[in-house]
C-alpha cells in the first residue's frame, strides 16, 4: 500500500492516519461521531478502527469472541470511506498494549505515514499509568484527545501530564466531540433486559446483535 497522498495542487505529502481503539462491544454511534470528528478536526486521510484483542485493563473481563466484534465493525463502518478495519490486535497473541500497536503499524506504514492515536480525554488522563507510556508519545505525530460528557480537560491536568512527559503539549490536540453519551457496557445491559438500541448503534450492528442472539444474558459474551 502506498502510504502517500496527494493535496489539492496534486503535491504528495505523507499520508494522515488516525488510529481508534476499542473493544467494540459492540461498535456503537459514539464510536462513529469520534472518528468522523477526530477526521475533519485533524484533516486525516482515513481513521482506522482498531479492536482489541486482549485489553490490559480488562484482563479478567470476558469478551464477544474476536471475529464477532471484527464484523460488528466491519458492519459499522461499512461503506463510509473515511474508516477502515484494522485487526492487528486481533492477529496478535497476549495483552493488546498500545505501544506494541503502535511498533507494528509503523513498520507496516513506514516512518513517512503520520499517524494519529485518537482518544477520550478520560484515557489521556490516564495516560502516566499506561505500559511504556513514552514510548506511546515517541511513536505518535498527535494524540487526538476528546472532550466527552463528563471529562472536560483541566488546566490542572494539563500542567501536570506536561511536567511527567516534556512534549506532552506538543504532542496532544484536545478537541471536542458533540454529546454522544454511549457506552458499549449499557448498550449490553439494554439487550439483556430486552430494551431496544435502535438509533443507539448502526442499524447493521442491531440487525446482526438481533438475529444472532448477542447479549441476551450479561454472561453470553
Amino acid at each position: 500500500m502506498n502510504h502517500m497522498a496527494a493535496d489539492d495542487s496534486g503535491v504528495q505529502r505523507a499520508v494522515r492516519y488516525g488510529i481508534l481503539g476499542g473493544t467494540f462491544d459492540p461498535p456503537h454511534l459514539g464510536h462513529l461521531v469520534l472518528g468522523q470528528e477526530a477526521y475533519t478536526a485533524l484533516s486525516l486521510d482515513k481513521v482506522w478502527f482498531v479492536p482489541a484483542g486482549q485489553p490490559p485493563h480488562k484482563l479478567e473481563s470476558t469478551h464477544t469472541a474476536a471475529d464477532i466484534r471484527r464484523h460488528l465493525v466491519e458492519l459499522a463502518i461499512a461503506g463510509d470511506e473515511r474508516f477502515g478495519l484494522c485487526a492487528v490486535e486481533l492477529l496478535r497473541a497476549g495483552p493488546s498494549y498500545t505501544v506494541d500497536t503502535l511498533r507494528e503499524l509503523r513498520a507496516i506504514w513506514g516512518p513517512q505515514a503520520w499517524i494519529c492515536l485518537i482518544l477520550g480525554w478520560d484515557m489521556v488522563s490516564y495516560l502516566p499509568n499506561w505500559h511504556d507510556p513514552s514510548g506511546v508519545l515517541k511513536l505518535v505525530d498527535q494524540i487526538a484527545a476528546a472532550e466527552r460528557p463528563g471529562y472536560q480537560v483541566s488546566d490542572e491536568e494539563l500542567a501536570g501530564l506536561a511536567l511527567t512527559f516534556p512534549d506532552f503539549r506538543v504532542k496532544v490536540k484536545v478537541f471536542s466531540v458533540p454529546q454522544v453519551d454511549i457506552a458499549a457496557t449499557a448498550l449490553r445491559q439494554r439487550v439483556a433486559s430486552g430494551q431496544p438500541v435502535q438509533y443507539l448503534v448502526p442499524e447493521a450492528v442491531r440487525a446482526y446483535i438481533e438475529d444472532h442472539g448477542l447479549y441476551r444474558t450479561m454472561d453470553s459474551r
